[in-house]
């Protein structure tokens, strides 16, 4: 048994470790997506004006944001995907917006079944009737 003289250089070294141990538990799985990361991935699917984003364990909480045109108050982020835990399906005017955004023009509803919204609108000129898929956002003709 090793005796310690030193307690005070003893209580220095444990104070100067513990930013250290609380920088380690900050990140205690490194596969966990950064706040930027998780701001990156928001925007490609459609999310602007993101408010702040707060860490609660392996959640992400950000406090509003838009999604195509709509306020979203209160979302729940998967810290290791970066994707919201429940999303609502895209409203009409969101796929509207998500249209307008990649360019085309003159968006019109004509219907929804199920989760397909269904719409004509005009791309380069040309009349064209896509579907967006209202959970995932995809657009199809």
């Amino acid at each position: 048994m090793i005796p310690v003289r030193r307690p005070a250089t003893l209580l220095l070294a444990l104070l100067l470790a513990g930013p250290a141990l609380a920088q380690q538990q900050e990140r205690a799985d490194p596969a966990w997506l950064t706040a930027d990361q998780v701001r990156t991935v928001l925007r490609a699917r459609g999310y602007t004006e993101l408010g702040s984003l707060q860490r609660e364990g392996d959640t992400y909480r950000v406090m509003e944001a838009i999604r195509y045109g709509e306020k979203v108050p209160d979302l729940r982020i998967d810290a290791l995907t970066g994707l919201p835990r429940e999303q609502p399906p895209l409203t009409e005017g969101q796929a509207r917006s998500l249209l307008l955004e990649r360019g085309y023009t003159g968006v019109e509803e004509v219907g929804r079944e199920g989760e397909t919204i269904r719409l004509r609108a005009s791309q380069s000129g040309t009349p064209v009737e896509v579907r967006v898929n209202a959970r995932t956002g995809t657009v199809t003709r």
